[in-house]
């Protein structure tokens, strides 16, 4: 390549390619190759103002035949819950709103074109992404419909006698909890999610999947699923901002893992970061969901520091789902007591009778059948003798050998921790515990 002889460039030199530019820029002195880059830079700013790239300002009338034609021919809203517009032909007896997807969107273009419209599918979208069209939050819309409604009744409780349980407090938990639900879709608390959720325990054919979506009124059922993997983590929180109610179907298929970690900590978020199918970005968006669950195992809660997000109920019986649930009746009754202060939370006091409540649904690990088994608890020192954590774990590796082999000390300990009247206490080995061999 043949250096250039000057250091210096004229003001009109001529680029035709990289190539050229390459040559060009060859031996050139700092100074030189900065003012060149600068002359480019205005060159560049010279060009994209003209007004052979500048895009053409639409007339003012033209945009307002694209508004009219579309208003004209459709009903058009903005649903803030699920994040898109929807719409509903004039011309046509239709009372349904369907989104306008990108399909849809086209077709409306297409068909303003043929009728003399001046108007690309970028006109159309931007119209239909601005706040020229009314926004529609479908949940508000229905509980603002019926709260005038109530009759006094108590429908709360008609719908918690229908699930036979031999829970004393099934009733009182559940109003608590139905109140939470509502409470969530309503944004009444910014800082704390509804963390707590029912857990339907029972064989097959005891109607638990039924009852979980009857929960949901007609008008809002697309609110509901029970199609959602706890594996699939960033769908399960979009779900939290999009959907109503989340049943947790076959809860005893997901791991100890995924309930002691991902799924006790998102169950409390009162947001979610999640990126919308077709967003271009993360957003933080507000929770909507609840949680319910369903299981046919009564062993399926794992967590050793206490059950405190979940309540176990194992039916007695089938829920009876022939009792017809006056929908509008039972959210006009939630309205008024959450607009009356009636405490949508569970307090302490609730807290501690829950976690009791769980211990007969703890999923025992095979470290505590083991020392369960080799070793009790202990109240009178004469009787018993204080060990270390390692101390006990090494006398049941010795008796149960590979059965242990997936116990690690940090895990046992804990389990230990939480062991209901293993006394403890703390000394320079660390934290002892009062046990008597078997």
């Amino acid at each position: 390549m043949k250096t250039m002889k000057t250091q210096t460039l004229k003001k009109n030199t001529p680029t035709r390619n990289a190539f050229d530019l390459a040559k060009l820029m060859i031996n050139l002195k700092p100074e030189t190759f900065a003012n060149y880059i600068r002359r480019l830079m205005e060159w560049r700013m010279d060009y994209e103002g003209s007004s052979a790239v500048k895009e053409k300002i639409k007339n003012p009338a033209e945009t307002t035949g694209i508004i009219n034609y579309l208003t004209e021919k459709y009903r058009l809203r903005y649903n803030t819950v699920m994040g898109y517009a929807e719409y509903k032909s004039k011309d046509k007896d239709d009372n349904c709103w369907r989104p306008i997807d990108k399909r849809v969107a086209n077709s409306f273009t297409i068909d303003a074109r043929t009728n003399g419209i001046k108007v690309w599918d970028k006109d159309i979208n931007r119209y239909l992404q601005s706040d020229k069209i009314p926004d529609y939050n479908p949940v508000t819309d229905y509980l603002n419909s019926v709260k005038p409604l109530w009759d006094g009744k108590d429908y709360i409780s008609i719908l918690a006698k229908t699930v036979k349980t031999g829970a004393p407090l099934w009733e009182r938990w559940f109003r608590t909890w139905l109140l939470a639900m509502v409470a969530q879709w309503r944004g009444m608390n910014s800082k704390y999610g509804n963390s707590v959720a029912p857990l339907l325990i029972s064989g097959q054919g005891y109607n638990k999947s039924t009852f979980c979506r009857s929960l949901i009124p007609p008008t809002l059922q697309w609110g509901y699923t029970d199609n959602m993997s706890v594996e699939n983590k960033r769908g399960l929180m979009l779900a939290m901002a999009e959907m109503l109610l989340i049943n947790l179907d076959e809860f005893n298929q997901i791991s100890s893992r995924n309930q002691e970690g991902f799924l006790k900590n998102l169950i409390q978020l009162a947001s979610v970061k999640a990126k919308r199918p077709y967003g271009k970005h993360v957003e933080e968006l507000p929770r909507l969901a609840s949680f319910i669950a369903t299981t046919n195992i009564a062993d399926t809660l794992s967590d050793p520091s206490g059950n405190r997000r979940f309540i176990g109920i194992e039916l007695t019986e089938p829920i009876d789902v022939s009792v017809s649930i006056n929908h509008d009746q039972l959210y006009a009754q939630i309205m008024h007591l959450l607009d009356n202060g009636e405490k949508y939370w569970f307090d302490a006091e609730e807290t501690k009778q829950i976690i009791e409540h769980n211990r007969q649904f703890h999923a025992q690990a095979p470290a505590m059948v083991c020392f369960n088994d080799m070793f009790e608890p202990c109240a009178d020192e004469r009787e018993g003798q204080w060990r270390s954590t390692a101390e006990i774990l090494t006398l049941l590796r010795k008796r149960y050998g590979t059965a242990l082999k997936n116990t690690n000390m940090i895990s046992f300990g804990r389990l230990l921790a939480n062991m209901p009247g293993l006394l403890r206490r703390r000394t320079g080995r660390g934290t002892m515990y009062l046990v008597r061999e078997r």
